[in-house]
């Protein structure tokens, strides 16, 4: 008799051992891709050892001694072992006791990120010499801007980056651009798997305190960006669209949150413009983000590339419509006229367009912020993107 697949009983799954191997993990600023997946698979019941640098790149000296301490802590339910990152090559770190600190250790599930990077590589020989499979997860998706940073990054891609792909079970691409720019790298289609980053849609409360008003006096209609001050974030052109939006709606405010090499170079553009209302509030910690974007009526991100673009979704969750470069992950996660608009990268008429449109129709950009945390809701909350990741360790293993 044939039975309902409704009705079959749970699968019961033993709990892996996972180690996550990162060059980059600062939880109190960016909850990245790695901290969901190790969180996450934590409440799960698996046990998960996140292996990453002692300092990030930008602190740590590359000409210091390197030491073989490893320096435990507990985050979140899961295990954090920093090791020494120099020497630091192109700012990446090398952890060059990342094989040894691997090889100590029983392991189901070796799980890197990034296929070019050395971390990757050292995964690689780990996975090779304990027979254990090996994942990656592809964040990036273009070739590096910097000639001698392309150069590196396709010397890799054919030495230590090919060998760590042949080596990974399955490599997870964030996005279709990124599944795009693996399969130009040489990857196969069979071997990559499609699953975004992750955003925890309970964090992301409605109803949270709104600090842009209550910490800085800010009220509606009040535009965001959150994210790095460099070239690529495309913040310029957002000073220079809001520059017309004020001109029409005198109340408007442009809230810059973040820190960066650019942030000097923004000012002078902003008093150069003679632009007002435009407020640089620096950088805030991941835990009261809930309360930046609650205080927001669009969040815009107008980056020239964007490999996904976590606060496009965090401020998804949040209810709130965005506008975004088309470019990157940003193809996905946005729908335009549905949860917000896409423009063209540099496109400061369509982006002061589609500012206009939002900041004055109140009941349309309600109704994309619904829809925006209706889109979360279904294919980006953490619950539903971990039981996508458990399911490929567990093919992996099997």
């Amino acid at each position: 008799m044939a039975c309902s697949l409704a009705y079959l009983p749970p699968i019961e799954v033993a709990n892996l051992k996972i180690a996550q191997v990162t060059s980059f993990f600062q939880p109190e600023y960016y909850r990245s891709n790695e901290y969901f997946i190790s969180r996450e698979m934590a409440k799960l019941g698996h046990e998960i050892v996140l292996i990453c640098p002692e300092k990030d790149p930008a602190w740590q000296s590359s000409s210091g001694p390197i030491q073989s301490q490893v320096k435990s802590e507990e985050y979140d339910g899961f295990k954090v072992q920093r090791i020494p990152a120099d020497p630091i090559v192109l700012n990446m770190p090398m952890m060059l006791t990342l094989f040894g600190t691997l090889r100590k250790q029983e392991f189901d599930i070796i799980h890197s990120h990034e296929y070019f990077t050395f971390c990757s590589f050292q995964s690689a020989i780990a996975s090779r010499t304990k027979n254990c499979p090996l994942v990656i997860t592809q964040h990036n998706d273009q070739l590096p801007l910097p000639l001698l940073n392309r150069l590196g990054y396709m010397l890799d891609t054919i030495t230590i980056g090919k060998y760590s792909v042949f080596e990974a079970k399955k490599i997870i691409a964030l996005s279709n651009d990124i599944k795009l720019h693996l399969m130009d790298m040489g990857v196969t289609d069979e071997k990559i798997e499609l699953i975004p980053n992750a955003v925890d849609s309970t964090f992301f409360s409605l109803d949270s305190e709104n600090l842009l008003q209550t910490k800085w006096g800010m009220s509606a209609p009040v535009v965001l960006f959150v994210g790095r001050l460099v070239a690529e974030k495309g913040v310029g052109f957002l000073i220079q669209a809001f520059h017309e939006v004020v001109k029409k709606i005198p109340d408007a405010k442009l809230v810059i949150m973040g820190k960066g090499p650019k942030e000097t170079e923004l000012k002078n553009l902003q008093r150069r413009l003679q632009t007002k209302n435009v407020f640089f509030i620096g950088r805030v910690e991941n835990r009261l983000m809930p309360n930046i974007y609650v205080g927001c009526n669009v969040l815009v991100a107008p980056s020239l590339r964007e490999p996904f673009g976590n606060v496009v979704v965090e401020a998804m969750a949040s209810g709130k419509p965005v506008i975004g470069s088309y470019v990157g992950g940003m193809k996905d996660t946005i729908v335009h006229g549905e949860t917000g608009y896409h423009v063209p990268p540099g496109n400061t008429n369509m982006l002061r367009d589609s500012l206009l449109k939002l900041l004055s129709d109140e009941r349309l950009s309600v109704k994309l912020g619904k829809n925006a945390r209706r889109r979360v809701l279904e294919n980006y909350d953490s619950k539903i993107v971990a039981k996508r990741v458990e399911k490929l360790y567990i093919d992996a293993v099997s």
